[in-house]
């Protein structure tokens, strides 16, 4: 996989999303400085990134984020991937604009399967629509796009809907995502994050129905004995290198910045092996439900997953 910079540009979000991990809908101004985010991309020009990756908040509420693009065009990067909740790409002007500045990869928050399910949880009202239309519009422009779903106590039951509907999409890619319980969900914890067991029984079959269908699936943030057998679809096994920059603070490697400041190993975890790319659990899963859930793996458990 390509070297990639990663970039949060924004606090703000036109979304209110309970598991925010970077909680967003708590921010009221902006702290981001776009002088900071000019100097990051410049300073690491001809430095063998390949692509740009922005996030935030919300990057196209951002009164800088056209600027942002362009000077990642002036300055030689190769690819462009925005993560989005898709709301503004359903203006089909906006969206053309944005695939003409670069952007190459969408990837889109799509966290239900129906409009009360995704606006309940991201307090938007009409924004599963616009989601969705805001896909339908880069698609036709050629442009790829991968979903991204964070699994919670209110949509686990509804995974395979959600796959169903990125297939129906022509969605290129599907990423699930464990909510990793920090800022307000910490908070919220009980209502929001379910056993993995009860996660595992939904997604193993929404993960077969998109591999039947083709589609690219990865999993995110997950301990890896906790979807026994499908190691290989974990974003650990896709050798990233990602320099990011968060709010003025530069993170060197992202994925061990990860793996030792937000997760950790327990007992369970010293004789496991497949421990080193795994990464943990979040410590704030931990702080609540403890290691019972958690078992060592053997690497002559493995097998292959096809779709990968």
């Amino acid at each position: 996989m390509q070297p990639t910079l990663s970039i949060h540009i924004t606090d703000l979000c036109n979304s209110r999303c309970t598991f925010c991990v970077v909680g967003s809908p708590l921010y009221t101004k902006n702290t981001v400085q776009f002088g900071q985010v000019l100097d990051f991309l410049k300073s690491n020009a001809n430095q063998g990134f390949w692509a740009v990756n922005l996030h935030g908040g919300e990057p196209t509420i951002d009164p800088h984020f056209l600027d942002i693009l362009a000077n990642i065009r002036e300055l030689g990067y190769k690819e462009v991937h925005l993560q989005t909740n898709g709301i503004k790409l359903a203006d089909s002007s906006y969206a053309k604009k944005l695939v003409d500045l670069g952007v190459t990869l969408f990837i889109v928050s799509l966290h239900g399967d129906s409009p009360a399910m995704q606006d309940e949880l991201t307090h938007t009202p009409s924004g599963l629509e616009r989601t969705l239309e805001g896909i339908r519009q880069v698609k036709a422009l050629g442009a790829s796009v991968r979903t991204n779903t964070v699994i919670t106590k209110r949509n686990v039951e509804h995974v395979l809907g959600i796959a169903r509907l990125a297939c129906e999409l022509s969605v290129d890619h599907v990423n699930f995502s464990n909510l990793h319980p920090v800022g307000s969900a910490f908070f919220s914890f009980q209502k929001l994050v379910p056993p993995f067991a009860v996660i595992r029984t939904h997604l193993l079959p929404a993960v077969e129905h998109l591999l039947i269908a083709s589609r690219k699936v990865t999993l995110e943030g997950f301990p890896y004995c906790t979807m026994p057998n499908m190691e290989s679809l974990h974003l650990n096994e896709q050798g990233r290198r990602i320099r990011m920059l968060m709010r003025g603070q530069v993170i060197e490697n992202y994925d061990a910045f990860m793996s030792t400041s937000c997760r950790q190993f327990g007992a369970p975890c010293q004789t496991c092996e497949i421990r080193e790319p795994c990464g943990g659990v979040y410590n704030e899963y931990i702080q609540y439900r403890g290691w019972a859930e958690f078992a060592p793996l053997q690497r002559v458990r493995l097998t292959s997953h096809r779709g990968t």
